[in-house]
């Protein structure tokens, strides 16, 4: 069983190489001022108890916590032992460690009550679900009338270099987003029990119950100077298509040389002696309300 589809069948969803719990806790690093925005904008009410299915390492899990109050509660949800671990741990060195609690479980078949919850988090895990109608469906369930559900999906990939590096042919980053989509279908929505879902994001909320769908787009913009954890995050983005056989297998060797060039800090072609670099990545998350 490869990795992809290990993720797949257990949902929590946090892309190739995710348990590694070192990985996320880098990613929770880079992104935790935009994950603040999308927290802020939730406004999500003090004394609320809410889900996060799909915890990761616990950055995000610390943020809603902090957004509850005291009066509130956070229930972190993960198949992974090992990453629910990891954010026990991260939240035991935090002021908000008393308002949640760890529970290992599925997605598709959640351990609490019907309408427990007044907001239902996800992000980058509902698409690792065999059946993600099944899913959007189990969430609603164990939301209280009225209350939400915000799920974070799709969006704009990551990009950062020049469209012409001066190095192989133009335009390497369009070239890796295809090679991206080729590997998700194959590693990620393909295998045994998988059902397509040949719709966006709206239509599966709607789907699956919700009303009041919407859609927002968080826009990550970063300039030189970077810092060291949003370096060896970019690194890690295009190290990822040499140090993964699966990916390997959809870029040609030419561009698998120029990205061995460019994540080299012995090469005169190192991607970050560059000045001319702009990160740019849209985070978007889609939210329904289940009917009162």
């Amino acid at each position: 069983m490869t990795t992809g589809e290990h993720h797949r069948q257990h949902g929590h969803g946090h892309g190739h190489g995710a348990y590694d719990p070192s990985n996320l806790l880098r990613s929770d690093a880079f992104y935790c001022g935009v994950y603040q925005e999308i927290v802020d904008w939730l406004e999500i009410p003090p004394g609320a108890p809410v889900l996060e299915a799909g915890s990761g390492a616990g950055g995000f899990t610390a943020l809603l916590a902090g957004a509850v109050g005291s009066a509130g509660s956070v229930s972190a949800l993960d198949m992974t032992p090992e990453l629910l671990q990891t954010a026990r741990e991260q939240l035991a060195r935090s002021q908000f460690k008393g308002r949640v609690s760890f529970h290992e479980g599925d997605i598709q078949h959640l351990p609490f009550d019907d309408g427990r919850f007044d907001l239902v988090w996800s992000s980058k895990t509902i698409h690792h679900l065999p059946e993600q109608l099944v899913g959007v469906r189990e969430v609603m369930r164990v939301i209280k009338p009225g209350g939400r559900f915000a799920l974070r999906e799709g969006g704009l990939r990551p990009r950062f270099l020049p469209v012409d590096i001066g190095l192989g042919d133009p335009g390497l980053e369009d070239r890796l987003e295809v090679a991206f989509d080729q590997w998700f279908h194959r590693f990620v929505r393909q295998g045994d029990g998988v059902v397509r879902y040949p719709h966006g994001w709206t239509q599966l909320l709607t789907d699956g119950g919700f009303t009041n769908v919407s859609a927002r787009t968080f826009i990550l913009e970063l300039l030189p100077p970077f810092s060291h954890v949003q370096v060896e995050f970019m690194l890690n983005l295009l190290k990822h298509w040499v140090d993964s056989d699966e990916r390997a297998a959809f870029i040609t060797g030419d561009d698998a040389e120029v990205i061995k060039q460019l994540t080299d800090p012995n090469s005169p072609a190192y991607a970050f002696n560059r000045s001319d670099l702009h990160y740019m990545e849209g985070l978007t998350v889609y939210t329904g309300q289940v009917p009162a």
